[in-house]
């Protein structure tokens, strides 16, 4: 690619590493417009599993388990 130019970034880990306190000038986008949802209620939901229940074999928990591996592919 003539004319082009790559800068390399350092990994995630490397920057956590150096104990940053800053995000670097390279991964900021400035002048990006934010992205407004008008409509939230189209958006789908996450599945909300609570582990303890899971514990006392609750059928519905266990159901709502069931759901979030089949439809969201959790521990596939």
């Amino acid at each position: 690619m003539a004319g082009s130019s790559v800068v390399l970034a350092p990994s995630v880990q490397e920057l956590a590493k150096q104990g940053i306190t800053k995000v670097p000038e390279q991964y900021l986008q400035p002048n990006q417009d934010p992205v407004l949802v008008s409509n939230t209620t189209s958006l789908p939901q996450l599945p909300t599993i609570d582990f303890g229940k899971l514990l006392c074999e609750d059928v519905i928990e266990l159901e709502k388990l069931h759901n979030a591996c089949k439809e969201w592919g959790f521990f596939s």
